[in-house]
């Protein structure tokens, strides 16, 4: 049976919920920078949320000039993609791909631009992309949005990491050159409460993450009649299906951010910093225009919140699925499968053994080592040490980017850091482990 739940929201998105932008310098006010931090088909679901929040954002009012876009944008036309040059963030939704304007694509989409665009280093990202920065001041509100995979103080992008150490300078230099008067941050990613512990209130920043610092966050639409990866993820469609539902010139973020606590059910939505900014309307930071919209629907509202359950999927076993998946469009045998998916499962026993081993050499005490392995830590006091390490085994050991499963094991080194503070014995480890280059690849 075909679903109604997304009418309100295709109705949306397709433009024929009408909108009234006045010229009116406080439509002004806003900057947002939306980044899909990831790249291949089974991560089709960050370019989507992506580009649905782009759209979120337009409509709403949200000037074009001042919302900086990062997909690799590779999705759309991928050859796999049975509807070229469209991408769905609902099996029922339009295509949203259409007039996403990327502003970083490709190799472009990384640690270090998206660090400049925030710090408004024009200087750094000449000849990148776009080259656009925020151009926010002490005026400003600033509306970041970032999906793609997480760890443990980690975030994925398609070649290299962001750590927590580099995403706490940037705000901090932020704050101190008030390139912003408040800051909006929702971030989806597995572990992703890791990455603002010890966020202060008096920073003007308000960070919402899907998913405590020891939990995945989950991915949806997975089961769609489209025959299309995973569409999108929990906690992102259901703050997109708030805003596009209600009128954010009257609801705060408090309400929006409550709504979305309640709604997403297979993960614990996390808030962090400055409380004050939950009485703000959620217009100030995505969008001030007057949209007309249909009346909400508490019956469609229950069915798309049933259908983003009933379809979600633990983000860390996605690859795992999508890879069955592929394999049964090849018309492999049940045994073909069973055995492909069993060298899968036995690569990530691998890793695991490889990173169980570094640990054993760096701490030979086998109780506390045992601990290093298995705990998820609640609060991580060794950046220094952690970003040396969690960078080096990317570039040298194992890669995250072609070895997804590697997040779930990023928690293992931030403990390692905490017991022996110095990353010198943990990269001799590498030095001599990985001296060949990387030694895992399609670790999914």
């Amino acid at each position: 049976m075909k679903s109604t739940a997304f009418l309100p929201l295709a109705l949306f998105v397709l433009g024929l919920a009408s909108s009234t932008v006045t010229a009116n310098d406080d439509l002004e006010n806003i900057w947002a920078v939306l980044i899909a931090g990831s790249n291949g088909w089974y991560n089709y679901r960050h370019q989507s949320d992506v580009a649905h929040a782009y759209h979120l954002l337009l409509k709403h009012g949200v000037q074009a000039d001042r919302i900086i876009t990062f997909m690799y944008d590779d999705i759309a036309n991928n050859p796999q993609n049975p509807y070229p040059g469209k991408i769905f963030n609902h099996p029922n939704g339009s295509d949203v791909y259409a007039g996403v304007k990327i502003d970083y694509r490709g190799e472009n989409v990384n640690s270090e631009t998206f660090l400049n665009v925030l710090k408004a280093n024009a200087t750094g990202n000449a000849g990148k992309g776009t080259g656009r920065v925020l151009g926010s001041t002490r005026k400003e509100h600033v509306f970041v949005y970032y999906s793609d995979h997480g760890g443990t103080d980690i975030l994925g992008m398609p070649e290299g990491l962001l750590s927590k150490k580099d995403l706490d300078g940037a705000l901090a230099y932020m704050y101190e050159k008030d390139l912003y008067d408040k800051l909006l941050f929702y971030l989806e990613a597995c572990e992703s409460g890791s990455m603002f512990d010890g966020l202060r209130n008096d920073k003007r920043i308000y960070a919402i993450t899907a998913a405590l610092y020891n939990e995945s966050s989950w991915a949806t639409f997975c089961e769609n009649p489209l025959d299309l990866p995973c569409l999108g993820d929990e906690f992102s469609v259901n703050w997109i299906q708030d805003s596009e539902i209600n009128d954010i010139l009257k609801e705060s973020v408090g309400h929006q951010v409550d709504d979305v606590v309640t709604s997403t059910k297979k993960s614990h939505v996390c808030q962090f910093g400055d409380n004050t900014i939950r009485e703000e309307p959620v217009a100030d930071y995505q969008g001030k225009a007057e949209v007309t919209k249909p009346t909400p629907d508490a019956n469609s509202i229950v069915a798309f919140r049933a259908e983003v359950l009933d379809t979600a999927v633990d983000s860390r076993q996605v690859p795992l699925i999508m890879a069955e998946r592929a394999l049964r469009k090849l018309n492999a045998s049940p045994s073909q499968i069973a055995t492909r998916m069993h060298n899968y499962v036995s690569k990530r026993a691998d890793l695991t053994d490889f990173v169980s081993d570094i640990v054993h050499a760096v701490i030979p005490r086998r109780p506390l080592a045992r601990t290093v392995m298995l705990k998820k830590p609640a609060r991580i006091t060794a950046l220094d040490c952690h970003d040396a390490v969690i960078k080096a085994f990317d570039r040298d050991c194992a890669p995250f980017d072609r070895n997804p499963y590697a997040f779930a094991l990023s928690s293992v080194f931030a403990n390692l850091c905490e017991v022996v503070r110095d990353p010198t014995p943990i990269l001799d480890q590498f030095a001599v482990k990985c001296v060949a280059g990387p030694k895992f690849t399609d670790v999914l």
